[in-house]
């Protein structure tokens, strides 16, 4: 993407000033009054909500407001509006340049027009319900405040020019110590989500929140990994043999995080290497945005990656390898922009290459993008050359392991989740790419719905819609095509709240970055900064908060007295099982006993003669049905039970076995 010209924004500067000077003095005059009255009873209101204090919510949710106070009020508000508009219209006829006065005071104030409609953005019950409707007022003001801050902006830099302290202060911004200081408030800004969401996601696992899927079937991978079994997970689906979970997903990226998992194995890891990761990619994003934008532009960006719902929700659904993709698709897309500024640095062609390769194993799919990536840099028509060799590994990376290796160790469902754009008459991907191929308005019919777009509007709010503002950027939105807006059979892949989103999120940022308007960056880094606010106090943590959603439920973060009584129980059923026992285990507990060789779900199969049973409240899918089949095999009995736990042994006694038996078998459909 060709970069604009900056002579071009001062001829358009140049051109707005003299159409603006020839305007009649009375529109001028009427410019400024309307303005500045309209700004000046906006900032009244929003000051008189904030001030209700506990009473906003019933103001901002049900109009609530006494008749009286409410005319009192808004008389009071408009009728200093009025008096200041006049003020300013008289103090705007004096001076040497009156014109100049009248044009910059109303491009100053003409921000403070959108102030009423602020508060209502950060009060969560006044939202509740309506994401769809949030998404779009906070688009539309967020569009609105970065169109008047541009020009506000200017005469700031303007009337503050001649002060001595503004040039030394802009020098200090802009040499070394500004830079150590953004890196360090991009770094800081990382490491406090780590520390904050990795420390709520442990609080939601100790309350028992993760799922054996997918928690408990990844420590399990690990575990094994550690030992010595590769790509061994009978959690997953119960296999045994080493290698057999590739069916699944390849992802030899586990080998890497490998020696953080070995400080403390187990599910409490994942949790915080997961964080850490989503956490520091903020610092990719801020060394491409400051890379292009500036570093304190880069910074905005940096923040609002962090605080947007997509980032954060995601972190709450248990343990993926979609964090790392992110991770490394990010260092990825800044070495590529670099590299375009200096095509012959080797540092960062090995830096390319070596962040390429890092994407690629985090998943068999991932080639899919980083091959996106590579096309796009070929239309861009720089770095040509290593745009080829990028799509051309990620495609064969892609082919071979998908369609190549992975086969060898079993099939999987995968697509079926494309069911409804199948072609007659065929079977498996191909079926799909021959309907993508041949009816592209069937695809498209089929694809759109109210859950996707509200996904897309996830992906496009928090950044201002700014990756849709050039064409060619537009093209950050292939790399998730086929994991989430193809998908017609599995909603979780067009959900904010799943792991998918961390497909979409480093192209859609950079593209962010790619889109924005040099002239006008510092209206959009405040307009950035200002939605994502609003966006972490509606759906986020990092402000604060005591609840979010994450995958399939909305995740309480209150650790009660009932929670401690609850993991108190558990640990004393956990404490009788041996360390390498073989068990099978209901789905909340599954996590909590998942880093040992062989763990079954009982959601899906008892398992191949498991030594124990963990169990409690069973009722997902199968767990009923395999819990009873253990029991009225009669090698199994009860041998311990705390409160809701029970914990049912091979070669027991089956004295104690009634309660349960009774309680699996009530449950029967």
């Amino acid at each position: 993407m060709t970069e604009p010209a900056l002579d071009v924004h001062a001829a358009q500067e140049r051109a707005a000033w003299t159409a603006y000077r020839q305007l009649p003095e009375f529109s001028r005059f009427a410019r400024l009054y309307t303005t500045v009255t309209l700004a000046t009873g906006s900032l009244g209101l929003s000051l008189l909500q904030v001030a209700r204090g506990k009473d906003l919510v019933g103001l901002l949710t049900q109009n609530q407001w006494p008749l009286k106070a409410r005319l009192v009020a808004l008389g009071a508000v408009w009728g200093t509006s009025v008096l200041v508009a006049l003020a300013a219209g008289f103090w705007a006829k004096r001076g040497p340049t009156p014109v100049q006065r009248q044009r910059a005071l109303t491009q100053l104030v003409a921000p403070l027009i959108v102030t009423a409609f602020l508060p209502i953005l950060f009060v969560r019950e006044a939202w509740d319900g309506r994401e769809v409707a949030y998404l779009l007022y906070l688009l539309g003001l967020g569009l609105g405040l970065e169109r008047l801050l541009h020009p506000a902006l200017a005469v700031v830099r303007r009337r503050t020019a001649h002060f001595p302290w503004v040039p030394a202060l802009g020098r200090v911004l802009a040499g070394r110590l500004g830079a150590g200081l953004a890196l360090g408030l991009a770094v800081g800004f990382g490491l406090y989500y780590l520390l904050r969401i990795g420390h709520l996601t442990n609080v939601s696992h100790y309350k028992f929140q993760t799922s054996s899927s997918d928690l408990a079937e990844y420590d399990n991978l690990f575990f094994n990994a550690l030992s010595g079994n590769p790509f061994r997970a009978p959690a997953v689906a119960t296999r045994m043999e080493n290698w057999s979970n590739l069916a699944n997903h390849a992802e030899p990226v586990m080998y890497l995080l490998l020696p953080f998992y070995a400080i403390s194995p187990g599910a409490h890891a994942l949790l915080w290497i997961q964080s850490g990761l989503i956490g520091l990619t903020a610092v990719p994003i801020y060394l491409l945005g400051g890379a292009r934008l500036g570093r304190w532009v880069g910074l905005a960006f940096a923040v609002s990656f962090l605080m947007m719902p997509v980032t954060q929700q995601p972190n709450f659904y248990d343990f993926h390898f979609t964090s790392a993709a992110l991770f490394f698709i990010s260092w990825l897309l800044y070495f590529v922009y670099r590299l375009s500024k200096q095509p012959e640095h080797k540092g960062l062609l090995v830096g390319t290459f070596g962040s390429l390769f890092c994407a690629l194993i985090c998943r068999e799919d991932i080639g899919i993008g980083t091959a996106v990536i590579g096309v796009f840099l070929v239309f861009w028509g720089k770095l040509v050359r290593p745009g080829l060799w990028i799509t051309a590994l990620s495609a064969l990376y892609f082919i071979s392991v998908k369609f190549g290796i992975m086969p060898l160790f079993g099939s999987w469902w995968f697509d079926d989740m494309y069911g409804d754009l199948k072609s007659e008459g065929s079977k498996g991907f191909g079926s799909i790419i021959l309907t993508l191929l041949s009816n592209q308005g069937f695809v498209l019919r089929t694809i759109m719905n109210e859950p996707k777009l509200l996904y897309v509007l996830h992906m496009t709010v928090p950044v201002l819609a700014l990756w849709l503002r050039r064409p060619l950027l537009v093209m950050a939105v292939l790399p998730a095509m086929i994991s989430s807006l193809l998908v017609t059979n599995r909603p979780p892949l067009f959900q904010p709240s799943f792991q998918y989103t961390y497909l979409w999120l480093g192209y859609t940022v950079a593209a962010s970055i790619l889109a924005v308007n040099k002239s006008r960056k510092a209206a959009t880094a405040l307009s950035l900064v200002v939605l994502a606010l609003s966006l972490d106090v509606q759906k986020g943590l990092l402000l604060g908060g005591d609840h979010i959603m994450g995958g399939f439920s909305m995740k309480d973060l209150v650790v009660r007295p009932a929670d401690h009584q609850l993991m108190t129980q558990f640990k004393k059923i956990r404490a009788q099982l041996p360390k390498n026992a073989v068990v099978s285990v209901t789905e909340r507990e599954g996590p909590h006993v998942s880093n040992r060789p062989t763990l079954f779900s009982l959601k899906f199969a008892l398992g191949p003669s498991p030594e124990y049973l963990l169990i409690s409240n069973p009722g997902i899918r199968g767990e009923q049905e395999h819990i009873r089949e253990a029991l009225e095999s009669g090698n199994y009995g009860v041998i311990a039970t705390e409160g809701p736990y029970t914990l049912v042994k091979r070669g027991a006694s089956k004295d104690k076995n009634g309660p349960l038996l009774r309680r699996v078998r009530g449950r029967k459909r």
